[in-house]
């Protein structure tokens, strides 16, 4: 049995604000498989760095003051992997709900996404560096990006 997860990696730095909230899903034949879903919400104002977390799937993570470590750079919580049942990687895409007024670059410039997997036991990381052509934006905050390209040269 294998299994998978998603995080959103912040390659600049992002400014984050109280209220602000994330989602992370993995869609396949697009449709939302349940269990994958994540949301991070930001009840504090921040700044992520460059290689910091951002969101990620298959978990609930909220940051307040109660949650953030004030002596380590602020991200969120890791991926839960969810299992994968065989399904085709080509028909594999992520949905991301992100704050109206959260992006103010292309996110193909500011992020990129880690794809966790584990196929018998062996955990792998592959970092996949977005391309423009493959995010569909539906304004004002969705986002889906299309990893067959991505996902078949691995």
């Amino acid at each position: 049995m294998s299994f998978i997860g998603f995080e959103l990696i912040a390659k600049r730095t992002w400014t984050v604000l109280p209220g602000h909230t994330f989602s992370m899903s993995i869609l396949w034949n697009k449709k939302k498989i349940p269990s994958s879903i994540g949301r991070d919400i930001y009840h504090e104002p921040g700044l992520i760095l460059p290689d910091k977390r951002i969101a990620a799937t298959g978990r609930i993570h909220h940051l307040s003051e109660n949650t953030i470590n004030h002596y380590e750079p602020l991200q969120t919580a890791p991926c839960n992997l969810i299992c994968r049942s065989e399904f085709p990687l080509e028909n594999l895409r992520i949905e991301l709900l992100a704050p109206k007024k959260g992006i103010m670059e292309p996110i193909h410039q500011t992020a990129v996404l880690l794809w966790w997997s584990n196929e018998n036991n062996y955990i792998k990381k592959t970092e996949l560096h977005l391309d423009p052509q493959s995010i569909e934006s539906n304004p004002p905050d969705q986002y889906f990006m299309d990893l067959s390209f991505l996902l078949g040269k691995i």
